[in-house]
């Protein structure tokens, strides 16, 4: 047992070593933070009298006398319905909760700003772009897309990072992932690439078989599925080690109305590291938040980190030519589109409010600002709906109306009216367009140039659908060529211990097949580690012995009461766990 206690503190240690390298103890102030929205909207002030000012009130600001027990008639109760603080709180309590997002639920934020060091003028007209040295403030959301609240931020999982720019010309959203690409490209797949990664509803849990008969059933997601089972990928070392990417493809706009188009990088300037199968698992148990206490700790001690924010551009008649410029599930080779700089994003802020900056913040990647635009892209097309649809069911209609969501310029719009919490007390008549009663009009200085379309309406393969090129040529140079000996010994283990949990043979032999298309060595590697896990060669790690040896002590044994005071299982540990050094018995003692 003390070599595995040794080896458990010597990961924790090595990682905290290398998450705390480089420390400062500076601290600069933060970015401006969106406005909240004031109450003085009625003209009425909103500020405290001195002797209320330590005073616990209501909700409606009135001072509470007793906070400690509930009003009774008599000491033994029944309790008082006028005992409106009571009221309040338990009412209160048990509508606190909003429904989690069906993707990314499990995450923390900050606030921040982007520094633009690269004229891209050239470009777009966007102003948050217009200037070197131009500063923009900024929320960011960092995330894991299928985990969700309250599992280990170390399980293997896709990252989100998510950013909300505060313009003054409204609000940029960007949403990233840390892999270049995703494992969908037709938003109709979308939520069944989503189901897939989430528990079976039969038994809700989590099922490696659905996972992968879903991936040799759309061979287009492999590429992804290879970064998923790096470590870098799966299981990133800190949210401050990855890099992201905006997968997508979208348009820049310059002020002669030239479209390009464009993907957005983000590169951690701290490097990019993850733990590897054995650590993530590790650090899950001693630490299920451990991805958000780096993140919040290094915020606290001035370690601010930061992303070099760049691009790659595409010329226009480029795309419409190009097989993959609007495929989602491929990048495109930094040698004919190099990354173009824009500018470093820093993180410097922690919330205050978690529910009311992190859970209530909302991303939609329809949310641009003048001088970037859409595409083609076929799973961005439908993710213009659906972002903004799911905060219309989790917050409500008026969610762009909360603090952490309003932009800092005053917004313009006549259909904001009423709906569920609606926070602005204004003047909205009228309320229809037009009218000789409005001073408000659209600027046609904003009009997109229009996008070419061709062909009759239909349903469509993407081009090269089905080929090699389409669905093994860059995984294969992934693994080829971007992966190091180790990185790819780690992928072998990684899938092969996935596969090992699969219940279905024939999805096991597709995969490996889907492995040997990729590869030659991949489907080697993959099918050597599983075969040696199922003949019991390659030797278990302590977590996986203990698992097996208490599934089948607990298959054999109907009354718990009857298990062995010592067992293989203390021996594995080499020592008797607590549970063995007492009587053990079926029911607590009454005594």
């Amino acid at each position: 047992m003390q070599s595995t206690t040794s080896t458990v503190k010597g990961v924790i240690s090595e990682v905290m070593s290398t998450l705390t390298g480089t420390t400062s103890t500076s601290n600069t102030s933060c970015p401006l933070a969106p406005p909240s929205i004031i109450s003085a909207n009625t003209g009425i002030p909103t500020t405290s009298p001195p002797e209320l000012k330590n005073t616990f009130t209501t909700m409606t600001g009135c001072p509470i006398a007793h906070m400690k027990n509930s009003l009774t008639a008599g000491p033994q109760g029944p309790i008082l319905l006028q005992d409106t603080v009571l009221m309040e709180k338990v009412t209160q309590f048990t509508r606190e909760k909003i429904p989690a997002r069906n993707v990314h639920a499990l995450g923390t934020g900050a606030y921040g700003k982007l520094t633009v060091t690269n004229d891209i003028s050239q470009y777009t007209c966007a102003k948050l772009f217009s200037k070197i040295g131009t500063e923009t403030p900024l929320f960011a959301r960092f995330s894991g897309v299928f985990t969700e609240q309250g599992d280990p931020e170390t399980n293997r999982d896709p990252r989100g990072f998510a950013l909300k720019f505060y313009t003054e010309e409204g609000n940029w959203d960007l949403l990233t992932i840390n892999t270049p690409v995703f494992n969908c490209r037709d938003v109709k797949v979308g939520p069944d690439a989503v189901h897939a990664n989430k528990r079976d509803p039969r038994s809700a849990m989590w099922s490696p078989t659905q996972f992968w008969d879903f991936t040799v059933n759309h061979p287009e997601g492999l590429h992804q599925v290879l970064m998923l089972y790096s470590d870098r990928g799966g299981t990133p070392m800190s949210f401050r080690m990855i890099h992201a990417y905006g997968c997508n493809t979208f348009s820049f706009i310059n002020v002669n109305k030239e479209r390009f188009w464009v993907k957005f990088h983000l590169i951690s300037m701290q490097g990019c590291k993850g733990f590897n199968m054995l650590e993530a698992k590790i650090i899950a148990g001693e630490d299920p938040n451990f991805l958000t206490r780096d993140l919040r700790e290094a915020i606290e001690r001035g370690d601010f980190p930061k992303w070099r924010f760049a691009c790659q551009i595409m010329p226009e008649e480029e795309g419409y030519k190009s097989p993959f410029a609007f495929d989602c599930t491929k990048v495109w080779k930094h040698s004919d589109y190099p990354l173009i700089d824009i500018g470093i994003v820093e993180i410097n802020k922690n919330p205050i409010d978690y529910f009311t900056e992190v859970e209530q913040v909302a991303f939609s990647p329809a949310n641009v600002v003048p001088g970037i635009g859409f595409s083609p892209d076929k799973l961005l097309q439908g993710r213009l709906l659906i972002y903004d649809d799911a905060q219309h069911h989790r917050i409500g209609p008026n969610h762009k109306e909360l603090p952490i969501n309003r932009p800092i310029v005053e917004p313009h719009t006549m259909w904001n009216i009423g709906g569920n919490f609606q926070l602005e007390t204004k003047d909205k008549y009228p309320h229809y367009y037009p009218s000789y009663f409005q001073k408000l009009k659209p600027d046609p200085k904003y009009m997109e140039p229009p996008l070419l379309v061709n062909g009759a309406v239909g349903y469509y393969d993407y081009p090269l659908e089905g080929t090699d090129e389409d669905y093994y040529a860059q995984p294969r140079e992934l693994f080829t060529r971007v992966m190091s000996t180790i990185d790819k010994q780690n992928l072998f283990e990684n899938i092969a211990a996935s596969l090992a949990k699969v219940t279905s043979e024939d999805v096991v032999q597709a995969v490996i097949q889907q492995c040997y298309l990729v590869d030659q060595k991949l489907g080697d590697g993959v099918s050597t580690l599983l075969k040696s896990r199922r003949m019991g060669t390659k030797p278990k790690t302590i977590g996986e012995t203990l698992l097996t040896q208490y599934n089948e002590l607990l298959a054999s044994t109907k009354e718990f009461g009857k298990m062995p005071a010592t067992n293989s299982v203390a021996k594995t540990l080499g020592t008797e766990s607590i549970a063995h050094q007492v009587p053990l018995r079926t029911e607590f003692s009454t005594q």
